[in-house]
Parts: structure tokens; sequence; C-alpha cells
């Protein structure tokens, strides 16, 4: 299902997932240190990849990596070591980070099959190819159409075809028409 198709659909997802991230955000405030409360915030991260589109999965992203910090900044502090939480708020941002990369990545793949897809089908649609045996007439060469009447090889062709024509003349025809205007 793509954004097209239900577009305030995933602005409400959007608006959730950013008020669940607030939420979170609280939560790991009013919590020591020492909770993964932060975890939540990656889960809103992968979540939303199900579902977002590129701009609100950077949204998504960038939203939550942020409150991931200032949790950390605002949360109390208990005495487990901070290089702990510090380490702890790096894997989640990294975390972060290979999901978006991930989903991004997938959107991309997705948008060009799609559009090599559509690319397909507009090219079978101004293709036109001629197949099979063509009645064609030995003296004349005209060709017997789908009625049974008999048109110019030029004329089926064009309206059979995409081909246009021009004409010419080759060396042969042209020895050949020169030698029978010198012998009149």
């Amino acid at each position: 299902m793509r954004e097209e198709e239900h577009p305030g659909r995933y602005d409400r997802r959007l608006i959730l997932t950013m008020i669940a991230a607030g939420v979170v955000l609280g939560i790991d405030v009013a919590t020591p240190v020492g909770l993964a409360v932060w975890l939540l915030q990656v889960v809103l991260v992968w979540t939303a990849s199900l579902w977002a589109d590129r701009r609100q999965m950077l949204a998504v992203a960038a939203v939550c990596s942020s409150l991931i910090v200032l949790g950390f900044l605002f949360s109390p502090k208990t005495g487990i070591a901070i290089s702990t939480e510090i380490c702890n708020v790096a894997i989640s941002l990294v975390v972060i980070g290979a999901i978006t990369h991930s989903c991004l990545r997938q959107r991309a793949t997705e948008d060009a099959r799609r559009k090599a897809a559509w690319e397909l089908a507009r090219s079978q649609e101004t293709v036109r190819v001629l197949s099979g045996l063509l009645p064609i007439c030995a003296w004349c060469k005209r060709i017997r159409n789908e009625s049974g009447d008999w048109e110019q090889m030029e004329l089926y062709i064009r309206n059979h075809s995409q081909a246009e024509f021009t004409h010419g003349i080759c060396g042969e025809c042209a020895a050949r028409v020169g030698r029978e205007d010198s012998a009149r």
C-alpha cells in the first residue's frame, strides 16, 4: 500500500509515532539511567520502516535519535557508570541509522523496480511488431490484409507497425533504369 492510495492514513501514523516518541522521552526522563528505555525509540523507528515513505522515515529517525540523546541528558543519574550509558546511547543511534538506511535502500529498490516495470509497460504499448506469415503477391509485392484486400507493402507495414518509409533507388536499379532510358 503506497502513500498515493491512502494519504491521510500515513499522516495519522506519522503523528501517532511522534506522540509515542514523546511519551517514550517522558518515560526515559522519569526513569533512572540504567533502564534501557531508549529501546522503545528504536522499536518506533523499526515500526515506521514498515509503512513510512522516505521523507517520513527520515523525520521519525531524526526525532527518535534526538529524543534518545535528550532522554540521556535529562534522565536522573544513578551510580551506574556513565561510560556504559554513553555506549548504550551510541549503540541505539547506530541501530536507528542502520534501520533507516536499510529502509531507504529498500524504498529506492522498490521505486526503481516500479519505474522499470512502468517503462517496460510503456515501451510494450508503443512497439508493434509484425509477426507470422504475410500473404504477398509475387508480381506486384502487394500484401493481402485481414479483410482480403490487397494493399501496397509500404501502406500495410506502416499501418501495422511503427515503421515509416522513405524512397530511394539502389545502384543496380539506377543502372537498369538508365539503360532503359538510353535505349528509348
